[in-house]
Formats: C-alpha cells, sequence, structure tokens
C-alpha cells in the first residue's frame, strides 16, 4: 500500500537544552516563527520542537521562561505550548530523555484509567493530536538522539548536518520537499 505523503506534524530535534538556554529572547522568537512557517508551508497543523541532548533543571526552567515571556508560551505538562501567527501550534519539549518523556506520558495515560497504547501514545504527542509524519534530526545521520524514542514508530527521518544556531529556512524546506518525494509504505512493501 503506498500513501501519498501528506504532513500534518512536523518534529525537529535540534540542538542542546545548553544550546537552547544561550538562544536569545528575539532568537527564539525567529525559531519558532521559522519552525511554524516551514510545518504550515508543508500542510502541517503542528510542530514540535525538542533536544538532541539534556541540560540541567535550571537551563531548563530557563528556556520555559524565555518562550512564555518573548513568544507567548503556555505551559502544559512540562512543555510549551506557541500558537504562531499562521495558525500552526508550536510545542517546545524541552525534556531530552525519550525514555523520561514515555514515563511521564505513562503517568498522564494511566490517571484516567487503563494504559493503552492508544492513550499512551496520545499522551506522549499531547497537545498535539497525532505522532508526527516528518523528524527532522540536526545532526549527523549515525546517531539517533535519545530523546527520540516513541516518535520514530511511524515517522520518516530526514537528517541535517547543520548546527541549532544555523538552521534557516531554507534547510527546513529541503527536508520537507524529501519528504513529499517519498511514498510512505507504514513498514509495508512492494508486492
Amino acid at each position: 500500500m503506498v500513501v501519498e505523503a501528506s504532513l500534518s506534524h512536523l518534529l525537529l530535534c535540534a540542538g542542546s537544552v545548553r544550546d537552547w538556554h544561550v538562544t536569545s529572547a528575539e532568537q527564539w522568537r525567529l525559531r519558532v516563527a521559522l519552525v511554524a512557517r516551514a510545518a504550515q508551508a508543508g500542510g502541517a497543523e503542528w510542530a514540535t520542537i525538542v533536544p538532541t541532548h539534556p541540560g540541567d533543571a535550571a537551563h531548563i526552567e530557563s528556556v520555559r521562561t524565555v518562550l512564555q515571556d518573548s513568544c507567548g508560551g503556555v505551559r502544559y505538562a512540562h512543555r510549551m505550548v506557541i500558537l504562531s501567527e499562521g495558525g500552526v501550534t508550536v510545542i517546545v519539549d524541552p525534556i531530552a530523555d525519550g525514555k523520561q518523556r514515555i514515563a511521564d506520558a505513562a503517568v498522564r495515560a494511566g490517571s484516567s484509567g487503563e494504559i493503552t497504547e492508544g492513550r499512551l501514545s496520545a499522551a506522549v504527542t499531547a497537545p498535539a493530536p497525532s505522532e508526527p509524519d516528518l523528524v527532522i534530526v540536526l545532526g549527523d545521520a549515525t546517531t539517533m538522539p535519545a530523546s527520540l524514542v516513541w516518535e520514530l514508530a511511524y515517522a520518516e527521518l530526514v537528517f541535517l548536518d547543520v548546527p541549532w544556531s544555523e538552521l534557516d529556512g531554507e534547510h527546513l524546506e529541503m527536508a520537507i520537499n524529501d519528504y513529499t518525494r517519498r511514498d510512505r509504505r507504514f513498514g509495508g512493501v512492494d508486492s
């Protein structure tokens, strides 16, 4: 079964929490707008940004404060949620440990009853309504960041060897164009 590529949720795995901590408020506004524009151009209504490497609690809280004060972010569990001018909802999740995010999601999913795959999936991606279709990883294609665990189940991966501080619209456009040229088979094979 060949499925035409349609993008509804983009995930960007980029920079360490330390990189994020030294990103100024103005740079964050520009980054969030850049990711939102790229997601919107690809047809997505949701974009999530996660770090490639962890940082300490003070750096995480500093990033949350900057996103709240300068980008209009609202806290949702440990994430910050920002509605962009173009209507794309950008989620910034400063937790770089994918196992920790799944453990936290299991607690949330279990608070309303039995933990099922559907509930756990919804809790991992919330407030986005679905798992990402496209995961863009900034860094070497031979190293998978520990921050990505659950999100890789059905997502297409694109690696860009560019640092967080140098990411621009052309990089994101190239990754989305690569994604749209793919035939998504979700684990299926040609017959």
